[in-house]
């Protein structure tokens, strides 16, 4: 078990752990590309809500590369990959009924089937 003074602990909880890694490879989507999201239904976790799968999207901004989340859960290795900010209108999310506003959201690589104009959407 592990000891920790006050400051230790104070510094554990107040200083966030990094989750950005190095990786080999150039990010496959720029900012202003048109994206579909993958349509998938995992048996274990996830961080792409199911109001936003096979839906297509703008990326905005590339956060680098981070730890895979969905691969920590099911005790694999960290698996980094990009992780890019995506913006999807609420038509898109919800129907033509949805509001005029857009929702952003953090969505990894392998959340992404490709650019619009590769995938298949439907």
């Amino acid at each position: 078990m592990n000891t920790y003074s006050p400051q230790g602990y104070l510094d554990l909880i107040t200083t966030p752990p990094d989750y950005h890694r190095p990786v080999d490879v150039a990010p496959q989507y720029q900012p202003g590309d048109t994206i579909i999201t993958q349509n998938m239904n995992p048996l274990s976790h996830t961080r792409l809500p199911r109001y936003a799968r096979n839906k297509k999207g703008v990326i905005v901004a590339n956060y680098g590369a981070c730890v895979f989340p969905d691969a920590l859960v099911t005790h694999q290795q960290e698996k980094p990959q990009y992780v890019y900010l995506v913006k999807f209108s609420a038509a898109e999310l919800w129907g033509e009924t949805g509001d005029n506003f857009s929702v952003h959201l953090s969505v990894w690589s392998d959340y992404i089937q490709g650019k619009s104009e590769e995938a298949t959407h439907g």
